[in-house]
């Protein structure tokens, strides 16, 4: 199917579902362990739920949280740009091609496939038998599996070319690199907030670990800013905690999910200095 890069974003959206049921399929077929077996049979039984998405820091299951990904890439995420006065620079440079089809098309591919690597959930044994799991890793899952995986379909269905998928698995595999940062605003005087980002040690962070993604320095920014928007919908707003969390039970949500709530305004923020020190 060498469709138009509009209706393959179209089809993978409608598919997406379905591409992560295959995931998480073929880690239950290699799996040799009973119990944790029987964990991955749970998640694909739920695989939308959010209980099996951190819950603490995310309201939706991992497909709606995509899709609300979708939606604050378009909407929220470009506002943001507006305001900032970066709009217009990093339009420029999503309308650059990669074998006839613009970045800023294909983007929504990786955005489509962050966190497929997350249907490859790190499950382990603790005491008493009880199972855990991380997503540690999951953006290189993603890359890993879009670029193998996903590969037949990828290419031979939908005509992608070697450069375009790399691209996308590229935005699928650094999409969470200010994630790595703020592990280091944790340990700074500031700890992770505003400060943090507006800091001389944050702008060292990011100048050394540049080198590593500079190709897709201004894909890192918008892809964090949109993920961060789109782990809740619960707005910050200056409230007080006691003020979010009645909204929290008002509308029956985890009570730890002000944890992302909180976090959301320092995730803006840090995603804006981030630009302001690439653009």
């Amino acid at each position: 199917m060498n469709g138009t890069i509009n209706a393959i974003i179209t089809e993978v959206n409608n598919k997406l579902e379905d591409i992560a049921r295959s995931v998480v399929l073929h880690e239950i077929e290699k799996e040799n362990d009973a119990l944790i077996r029987q964990h991955k049979e749970k998640f694909l039984e739920a695989l939308d739920s959010p209980q099996q998405h951190q819950p603490n820091w995310h309201q939706w299951g991992i497909v709606t949280h995509t899709k609300n990904f979708m939606h604050m890439y378009d909407n929220e995420v470009r506002a943001h740009l507006q305001a900032w006065g970066k709009l217009a620079e990093i339009e420029a440079h999503f309308s650059d091609t990669i074998d006839g089809i613009p970045k800023g098309k294909l983007i929504y591919l990786g955005i489509l496939l962050h966190d497929i690597g997350k249907f490859r959930k790190n499950y382990s044994k603790v005491l008493n038998m009880r199972v855990v799991y991380t997503f540690n890793r999951h953006e290189i899952y993603s890359q890993q599996i879009i670029q193998n995986d996903l590969y037949v379909l990828l290419h031979d269905r939908y005509g992608l070319t070697d450069r375009q998928i790399e691209y996308v698995a590229m935005c699928a595999r650094y999409h969470f690199e200010l994630g790595f940062i703020r592990e280091i605003g944790k340990k700074s005087k500031h700890g992770y907030s505003a400060a943090f980002a507006n800091s001389d040690t944050f702008k060292e962070a990011i100048c050394s670990a540049l080198p590593s993604f500079e190709d897709y320095k201004i894909e890192v920014g918008v892809l964090f800013l949109a993920d961060s928007c789109a782990k809740t919908d619960v707005a910050f707003e200056e409230r007080s905690d006691r003020e979010i969390r009645d909204e929290l039970s008002a509308r029956k949500l985890n009570p730890k999910l002000i944890q992302a709530v909180r976090q959301k305004p320092v995730n803006i923020e840090v995603a804006k200095c981030y630009l302001d020190v690439v653009c």
